[in-house]
Formats: C-alpha cells, structure tokens, sequence
C-alpha cells in the first residue's frame, strides 16, 4: 500500500546517502594514509626522525650521518620518515608537504611525503611541549638528486660524529639549537633511543 512505499523511501533515501558517504570517506582516508608507500619511479630514502628537548635530530641510515634542524631529500622522491622521541611527546609538520605525525618515547611511527617542486621548507614541532617550543622548528630542503649527492658528502667532511656521548649531550634540553652536521652515527643510535624505554624482560615478574 502507499503507506508502506512511503516509510520504505524514508528509509532507503539516508541509507543510500549514508553508504555513500561512508564509501567516500574510506576511501579517501585510505588514499591519504599517511603510513601508505608513495608510489614513485625512484627508490625512496629513510631519515630516522628523533624529538627532542627542543630541537629535531635526524639520522640518514643509509648515508651514514646526521643532522639537527636541518633535512635535505632530493626532488620527486618518496621520504619515508622513522619517527620517536626522547622527550615529551611531540607533532613532526610541514605543512607544504603533508600532514603531521606524532613522536613518541618507546614506540615508533612512520610518515611517507614527497616534495614534487625544489626549494626549503618550513618545519616545526606541533605539539606545545615546553618553553623550547617556539624554536623547535628545522628546515626541510628539496633539492635535485646530483644537489643531493654533493650535500651527503659535505655532511661526511664534518669533523663532529653521533656516538653515544655526542648523543648523551645532544639529548639535554636546549633552545634555538643551530644546525648541526654528523659526518657519521651510530647504526644503531634510533632503535637504542627506543629501547631505552622498553621494560626489560622479567621486570613484570619481579614487580608482582
């Protein structure tokens, strides 16, 4: 009867707009995902990512050096971020280029962006952590790939190297840090920074 058609296109016409939406918001959240590999023609590069006490210390595990406030990353290609921290939690931003991504002590996350033009810049630290805060910001350089190459191996001149007692002093709370260059680090300085605030095995057992 025409009572049943009408409650049937009550109900059908919000659900069809409400799956609708649903379907667009999955997909597009999926499509902005930023754990998600940009997909590119060239082999993406990975700068660990570690917040601290104010300042952005960034190591290049595959170049072997490190650097504070400052990043360089050749043009049109995927950077794929490792990020921690060794301090309060805090937002790794820049804006041109993507969304933020927090840091936090004990666990690790991840940030894929690509910057499509050359040029600097502007990061910062999203998250208010302190009375640093308003300095913790770093420059971000897009650069080209033969730029990029000449960069690493200036960086590998410089007569400052990230051991553990660079780091020890590196890590207490300072403001307006300038940039600093590492011609070398340790290999294993990232996952020591998250292991460090890790229980260690048995200490449940003993707690109880």
């Amino acid at each position: 009867n025409k009572s049943t058609k009408l409650v049937i296109l009550f109900w059908t016409l919000p659900a069809a707009v409400v799956l609708m939406i649903s379907f667009l918001t999955v997909r597009t959240t999926h499509a902005l995902d930023p754990y998600k590999p940009i997909v590119s023609e060239n082999a993406p590069i990975t700068i660990q990512v570690v917040a601290l006490q104010w300042k952005w210390l960034f190591i290049y595990p595959e170049q072997h050096i490190a650097t504070v406030n400052f990043i360089q990353f050749p043009v049109n290609t995927p950077v794929h971020f490792e990020l921690t921290a060794d301090a309060p939690m805090n937002s790794f931003w820049i804006p041109q280029l993507g969304g933020q991504m927090y840091a936090m002590s004990g666990m690790s996350t991840q940030l894929n962006l690509m910057a499509n033009t050359t040029g600097d810049f502007a990061g910062s630290a999203a998250e208010v952590n302190g009375n640093g805060y308003a300095g913790m910001r770093f420059v971000a350089r897009s650069s080209s790939q033969k730029d990029f190459n000449v960069w690493v191996d200036t960086v590998k001149q410089a007569t400052s190297t990230l051991d553990q007692d660079a780091y020890e002093a590196l890590s207490k709370p300072s403001e307006n840090n300038p940039v600093t260059f590492y011609s070398a680090a340790d290999e294993n300085m990232y996952n020591a920074v998250i292991g460090k605030f890790m229980m260690p095995a048995g200490s449940m057992e003993n707690m109880q």
